[in-house]
């Protein structure tokens, strides 16, 4: 049975390389045959609306923008957004409905995170 890794992301666009890095890892990991979920929480959640994933570059490291096609696309994993992350950063309404597009993810609620580290070998938090 394939390692089960979460990746608990916190950094948004104003800081390109910590954005960027949990998702360099989590394409590593799906390298390396292992399972591998990402959960996006505090400013991570701005990372997957479609006019700023398009935008982050971070010196010395593939656009974000790659990296989410390989994730997304290639080798598909399971990107969460934290919905509670995002309707209070305005990016749902009241009833969790998306005010903006996302390129990618499913918005989640913290029993599906609680969910995810109890199935988890291995939780990392960037």
């Amino acid at each position: 049975m394939a390692k089960k890794i979460l990746i608990i992301a916190n950094n948004g666009p104003e800081d390109p390389n910590r954005a960027t890095v949990p998702f360099l890892t989590a394409k590593a990991i799906v390298e390396r045959k292992m399972e591998v979920s990402i959960w996006l929480y505090n400013n991570a959640v701005y990372l997957m609306q479609e006019e700023t994933v398009e935008n982050i570059q971070a010196p010395g490291l593939p656009p974000l923008e790659d990296l989410l096609l390989f994730l997304t696309k290639v080798r598909p994993i399971p990107i969460y957004i934290g919905l509670s992350c995002a309707m209070g950063r305005g990016l749902c309404d009241v009833h969790q409905k998306p005010k903006v597009k996302f390129a990618a993810g499913e918005l989640s609620n913290s029993e599906k995170l609680a969910f995810l580290i109890e199935e988890a070998d291995t939780v990392i938090g960037f």
